[in-house]
This record gives C-alpha cells, sequence and structure tokens, in this order.
C-alpha cells in the first residue's frame, strides 16, 4: 500500500498510524480502502511501541535477553571446567609411618596433619596396650586431607584370679575371655579339679600368643588290691604316692592265703597323698594268731623308752571287743601290762629298764585263739647308776588270747616287765 499524499510504499497488511516519510494521518475512519480491520492494526501497534517506532525496542530486548543467556552458559561453562579439572579439592597428603607410636601420639600427629584417625583396637601378641602395630593406608601412601586412617592400636587381657576355683568354674571364664591354656594335673591334697597354680600371675597383662599353664589338683585314686600279695599291692599303691598297710585274717573257704581280701578305703576311692590303704591278707588261723604275737611281743619288750610308750604301741594291736579298746596309753600299760601294778613296790628305775627282745618260740592254739610264748629278754642297765652291770638277759613265759580276726584281748606276764632275777634278791 502506498501512502497517499507523498506516494511512498508502506507495505501490506497492518498500517502505522502515521506515514514515516511525511507524517500523513493515516488513521481516516471514512477510509473505505483499511476498513476497520486497518484502525484496529494500527490502534494495537500504537499501544505496543509508540507513534511512528514499529517493533524497535521488541528486538532490543530480545537482544539483552540473548547476552543475558550466553552470560549464564559461559558461567556455567567455567564452573563445569573448573570442577572437572581438579581444581578446587583437597590437597593430597603422604601418610606418615605411626607404627611403634603410642595411640595419643599417632592421633594427635594425624590431625595436625589433617587426617581423620579411626582407632581400632587388636589383641598384641606380648601383652603390651596402647601401641600402634598396623595402620592404613601404609605409610607414604598420599591421601587427600580430612581422609580417614586406620590405626590399629594393641591391646591385652588381664589374667584372672583363678587360683583356688574349680577348673569347671575357670575355664569358660578363660574361653570367653580368649585365653589360650594348657592343663597339667598334679597329685595333691586339694579337692579334685581345684586350680591350684597357675605360671601368669593374676592380673598380668596377657597377649594372644601367651599361653597360660594351668595345674589343677588330682587326688590320688584308690586302685583294686583285691588278689594282689602284699608285695605286689605295695608296689602298686606307691605310683599314686599312697603307703599299704597290712593286717592278717584268718582266711575263708575259697580264699587264697597270702593275698588281699578286703581293702579300706574301697577301689576309686579319692585319698589325699601319703594315704594308707588297709589291706587284710588272707592267713591260716595259726599264721594270724603268730604274726599278732610277735607284733605284741614287739611292742612291750622292744620299746624304748619303756613306759606309755608300751601302750602307744599296742593300742592299734588290741581287739575291738578288748576291754583295754578304749583305755589311754598309760592305762594299757599300767593294767595289761604291769596287771596294776602288782610289782609296784621296785624302784621306778628298774620297772622301765630299757630292753630289747632276743629270741621267742610261739606255740598256738587254733581253736581256744591263745598262745603260748617263751621269750628272752635282754635288759640294759647302763642307765641304772651303780648297777655293776651292763645288761642281763632272763627268759619268761607269757601268755595271750586274741579274738578270731588277731585282735588282742588280753595279756600275761607274771613279773610283767621286772627281770627275775632282781625280783628274787
Amino acid at each position: 500500500m502506498d501512502c497517499p499524499k507523498c506516494g511512498r510504499y508502506l507495505g501490506e497488511g497492518m498500517l502505522p498510524a502515521r506515514c514515516p516519510h511525511c507524517g500523513e494521518n493515516l488513521a481516516n475512519p471514512t477510509d473505505s480502502i483499511r476498513g476497520s480491520k486497518a484502525a484496529a492494526s494500527r490502534k494495537n501497534v500504537e499501544g505496543l511501541t509508540g507513534i511512528g517506532k514499529g517493533n524497535t525496542q521488541g528486538r532490543k530486548r530480545r537482544y539483552l535477553q540473548l547476552l543475558v543467556g550466553v552470560i549464564l552458559i559461559v558461567a556455567f561453562a567455567g564452573l563445569l571446567s573448573y570442577a572437572t579439572s581438579g581444581f578446587g579439592t583437597e590437597p593430597e597428603l603422604a601418610v606418615p609411618d605411626l607404627i611403634g607410636w603410642r595411640v595419643e601420639r599417632a592421633e594427635e600427629e594425624l590431625a595436625d596433619l589433617g587426617y581423620t584417625p579411626v582407632v581400632e583396637d587388636v589383641l598384641s601378641t606380648d601383652g603390651s596396650s596402647g601401641i600402634v602395630v598396623a595402620q592404613d593406608p601404609p605409610a607414604g601412601t598420599t591421601r587427600p586431607a580430612y581422609s580417614e586412617v586406620i590405626i590399629r592400636v594393641s591391646s591385652s587381657i588381664a589374667m584372672p584370679d583363678i587360683v583356688g576355683k574349680q577348673w569347671a568354674e575357670v575355664r569358660p571364664m578363660l574361653d570367653s575371655a580368649g585365653i589360650a591354656y594348657e592343663v597339667t594335673e598334679q597329685l595333691s591334697d586339694e579337692v579334685n579339679d581345684t586350680v591350684i597354680s597357675s605360671n601368669v600371675a593374676s592380673g598380668t597383662p596377657i597377649g594372644k600368643d601367651t599361653v597360660v599353664q594351668v595345674i589343677v589338683a588330682k587326688r590320688p585314686s584308690v586302685p583294686n588290691l583285691v588278689g594282689l600279695t602284699p608285695d605286689e599291692a605295695a608296689s602298686k599303691l606307691v605310683v599314686d604316692h599312697l603307703a599299704l598297710k597290712t593286717k592278717d585274717v584268718i582266711a575263708k573257704d575259697g580264699e587264697k592265703e597270702g593275698t588281699i581280701v578286703a581293702q579300706d578305703p574301697a577301689e576309686g576311692a579319692s585319698v589325699p597323698v601319703g594315704s594308707e590303704v588297709l589291706a587284710s591278707v588272707a592267713r591260716s588261723a595259726t599264721d594270724v594268731y603268730t604274726n599278732a604275737t610277735e607284733a605284741v611281743l614287739n611292742a612291750i619288750y622292744n620299746t624304748n623308752p619303756a613306759g606309755d610308750a608300751v601302750g602307744n604301741a599296742l593300742k592299734p594291736l588290741l581287739a575291738e571287743d578288748s576291754r583295754y579298746a578304749d583305755a589311754s596309753s598309760h592305762d594299757i600299760w599300767w593294767n595289761l601290762v604291769k596287771r596294776g601294778g602288782l610289782f609296784n613296790d621296785q624302784p621306778d628305775e628298774l620297772q622301765e629298764l630299757q630292753r630289747s627282745l632276743v629270741s621267742s618260740t610261739i606255740s598256738v592254739n587254733p581253736d581256744t585263739r591263745q598262745v603260748q610264748a617263751t621269750i628272752t629278754v635282754n635288759w640294759d642297765w647302763t642307765g641304772l647308776p651303780g648297777a655293776g652291770a651292763s645288761n642281763s638277759q632272763d627268759t619268761r613265759t607269757v601268755t595271750l588270747t586274741f579274738d578270731d580276726e588277731g585282735g588282742l584281748v588280753d595279756f600275761y606276764d607274771e613279773q610283767t616287765d621286772v627281770p627275775y632275777f632282781k625280783v628274787a634278791q
């Protein structure tokens, strides 16, 4: 379309309110060619761009927006490049060698260098505690500042108090603490399985390489002696540090003479070290009474010194039903041997002469359980000043009565313990 005034071409479509060349008002409402659509278009343009300026301001705003976008893109690319190029990360440091350091010093050193120390406890091998024994990463490795460095620190276990406790109580105590041990049994008077010692004292720090030696009590167990001879039984008992004591009993039907037919304590009994085991040895009746007689004669005539020592030696030889069974040593000597002081008018020195049995001839009556013994006794006078002799001998006959197990019931010596010839003077 051309301007109606100057004739210049104004383009097609929406017209400006005025001709940009001559300034002619183009908003003529009577213009039948343009009609209401052209008027509406001009009104719209005037409201948006101003009179006679078209869309110049819109183009500037678009340029400005483009410029801002470019700046933002450049800035983002710069930040991305900065981040991916490594700039801005923490500097890497060399991890120090901390093996052998105290844990407190190692933690301080790592913190000063900018690391984060992480402590892990490990059981030491030698009982040490608080010493760095390993680290991760190793010394010389580079790591960024503030990264973690693991230091493994030795720890120990305090040896618990186990002496005097039962092994059944001690064993789970050591197992739960991770303590290695070796157990050895040792003969003892303590109750079986009592811990009597260990090679590590209570409270001592120990490590994983420590092996605690635990000694537990083992009381001897009495073996079976029945059927053995006394010599065989003695050899068997000595292994368990036990002793044999024998007594003769009259053999019953089916029992072999010279062998043990009963024992006390019984087989399997737990007894202290050094205990005696009393074994009953089967003998003929004659042998039982003969052996019992020899034991009584030795107690009375081989006693040094005499006196109450005689009664003390006779005590274990008495029958259970003897009237002297519960008497004192003095009463046994005074009433059984001296017959109530029958010869008490003789000087004490004479009645207590030291003596020894020279010989004996024994005659046994198994049916009555009586024995007659003809003995020769040597009397020592050296302890009696003015006696005029060093020793003398006399021969006498004594009578002994036993029960059916060979226990002494009664004893008779006409002269008791006084020399014959001295009484005759």
